[in-house]
């Protein structure tokens, strides 16, 4: 069911405010510190950025631009980003439920394909007998498919911890047309890998580090937010501005500490030297 509202869940405080401008403060200065860094292009501060997240094997390559992340992830977090438009463009935000069994059934499916991928991935990488040889358009289209289920599994979470306004009647995603509008966006981005334009991919390179760290600030915003009292209690988005700010830097900080490791390992002979674009 979902709780009654009234004009005061909508009004922010001036607390609120001020950590709202903090956090635009805190993402703006990161985007243009990024973008704008003088003599380091953004694809290698991507690639360096997020070097300890995971191996960087099998980067896809599009308009001579490097994407930070190996396929898979790319495309689970840039599908994590699209389902979450969606499902905010549809107003099914205070969703309190997971999709109706069919679309359950077939966002799990669209998981385990990822598995099984990955799986014969490593077999390959092993040396062992695979089903077929790994191809990165392979890893990026399943890892699309895993992206859905994450984006509704964080939403579900979010909602069920800190809204009281979380509906209970609502699905995240309620048809197969609004899943049916996921799988689309998702096939526009190949669209525009394929393109192999750089007009294109390094917007696309920047998303996918944007929703790698919004994933992990996500998560870590869960902590400040139950220490700060908001369990049951958010019904607007400047509720949450205060724990964003100390989930993001916790995330920075996270990232930024695994790529310090793994460039440490690989300068002193543990881990092979990467190829840096």
């Amino acid at each position: 069911m979902a709780t009654q509202r009234s004009p005061q869940d909508d009004t922010a405080t001036p607390t609120e405010w001020r950590w709202s401008a903090a956090l635009l403060g805190l993402v703006s200065g990161l985007l243009l510190g990024g973008i704008l860094m003088p003599g380091v292009p953004l694809e290698r501060t991507l690639y360096l950025a997020l070097h300890g997240v995971c191996a960087q094997t099998h980067n896809l390559i599009s308009g001579g631009i490097q994407l930070p992340l190996c396929a898979r992830d790319s495309g689970m977090y840039l599908s994590e980003l699209v389902t979450l438009g969606v499902v905010a463009a549809r107003g099914r935000g205070r969703a309190g439920r997971l999709p109706p069994l069919p679309l359950r059934r077939v966002v799990l499916g669209l998981f385990l394909l990822m598995v099984a991928d990955g799986l014969n991935s490593t077999f390959a990488e092993l040396g062992m007998a695979t089903a077929y040889t790994p191809r990165n358009d392979l890893r990026l289209l399943t890892g699309m498919g895993a992206g859905i289920g994450l984006a509704l599994v964080v939403l579900l979470v979010l909602n069920t911890a800190l809204r009281r306004d979380v509906d209970t009647t609502v699905c995240s995603l309620g048809s197969w047309r609004e899943l049916g509008m996921v799988l689309f966006v998702n096939g526009l981005i190949v669209a525009a890998l394929v393109a192999d334009t750089p007009l294109l991919s390094i917007p696309l390179a920047l998303l996918v580090a944007v929703g790698l760290v919004g994933n992990l600030a996500v998560v870590m915003l869960l902590f400040p937010s139950l220490a700060l009292g908001l369990r049951g209690r958010v019904t607007r988005m400047s509720q949450l501005a205060h724990p964003a700010v100390i989930g993001l830097v916790l995330a920075l900080t996270f990232v930024l500490a695994l790529a310090r490791y793994r460039i440490w390992m690989e300068l002193n002979g543990y881990l092979p030297l990467p190829s840096v674009p």
